[in-house]
């Protein structure tokens, strides 16, 4: 996948970015005709979006992904105190400069859906429609605060020492965060995505990089505060939200609540709910998202792209299967346990 440098008032980055075209999986450039969806992806998953960019009916338009600062291929500088939504607002809109990308139809989900929002209200002219999944766009509830504290209390346990590594500690901390993900019901697909994701949140919140954790996780979600109303009022495009009712982190109300906020000062929202999908309702409900997805977008959009034809190709196909996504059912039994494959190092 391919990188590019970008410069901004708090730190160097080398972003890690994806350009899916109809005919090719990585681009070097969108096709300025067709509209260009902008995916804004998950805390530690930033190939949270594998199924959407694996469906022709999406694979129509431009989709751009790229990998935040402290995740995934994406280096740059230590995250400074009091790094938040702002900071990484003001990071993301250097990336799209750097691309030089048109007005985007914005797909943002959970950790992404709040530095999104901040863009589309700073930036209305740059938003077409925004698409929320899961969405945590307004203060963190008490309770979920606990369950991030625990989490992160096991993971940075879990490396006492330079070269030290403590696996039962980094279970309790997996376990935790298979609940908030996927509710504790892991499909094959959410495995394979466990194990490309373990190395490299190793990597970049490792003994040496906990302060880079601390700041990515805990004060990024402690600090993210709720929109005002005059904040809300400056959004121009419409915004659609969904939710999965199996969701154990965030309650319905939850989302409700936004949904209100939004409707209160004029803006254009509604909201899809998906009947037993976990808050990482993208990955195994795609059949139940995308759909809406693609049609919000033509809804919002005079450009009418062709349909695609043939098989398109996830730019994360080879790396989950390397790490033990089976879509073929070939292992029957990969969906009945759950299991994190570690790297060599950390055993």
């Amino acid at each position: 996948m391919p990188s590019i440098r970008v410069k901004t008032s708090s730190a160097k980055i080398n972003f890690n970015y994806t350009i899916s075209t109809p005919k090719h999986t990585s681009a070097e450039k969108i096709i300025p005709s067709l509209p260009t969806l902008l995916f804004f992806h998950s805390l530690a998953f930033p190939h949270v979006f594998h199924s959407q960019f694996a469906d022709p009916r999406l694979r129509k338009f431009n989709l751009v992904v790229f990998d935040m600062r402290s995740h995934g291929l994406t280096e740059a500088d230590d995250l400074s105190e009091g790094y938040g939504v702002k900071e990484a607002a003001v990071d993301v809109l250097a990336l799209m400069d750097a691309l030089r990308l048109p007005p985007c139809h914005f797909v943002a989900m959970d950790y992404g859906s709040p530095i999104a929002l901040q863009i589309a209200i700073d930036h209305p002219e740059r938003v077409l429609s925004f698409f929320i999944l899961s969405h945590t766009c307004l203060t963190e509830p008490p309770d979920v605060c606990e369950g991030h504290q625990q989490v992160y209390d096991a993971w940075v346990s879990s490396f006492p020492a330079p070269g030290k590594f403590d696996t039962e500690r980094m279970m309790e901390s997996v376990y935790g965060f298979s609940q908030f993900m996927f509710s504790n019901n892991m499909s094959n697909l959410a495995q394979s995505m466990f194990n490309t994701t373990f190395p490299l949140c190793q990597k970049h919140w490792g003994f040496d990089n906990l302060n880079n954790y601390r700041i990515a996780t805990l004060e990024f979600l402690y600090g993210r505060k709720s929109q005002s109303k005059k904040a809300l009022s400056r959004l121009r495009c419409p915004v659609k939200l969904v939710y999965g009712t199996d969701d154990v982190a965030y309650s319905q109300d939850f989302t409700e609540k936004f949904l209100e906020e939004l409707e209160a000062v004029g803006v254009d929202v509604s909201l899809h709910v998906v009947p037993g999908a976990p808050h990482f309702v993208c990955v195994d409900y795609a059949d139940q998202v995308d759909p809406v997805l693609h049609d919000f977008v033509l809804q919002n959009d005079d450009r009418k792209p062709p349909e695609v034809s043939g098989t398109v190709i996830s730019p994360w196909d080879k790396l989950l299967r390397a790490n033990g996504w089976d879509p073929e059912g070939l292992d029957d039994d990969s969906d009945d346990e759950f299991e994190v494959t570690y790297p060599n190092q950390c055993r």
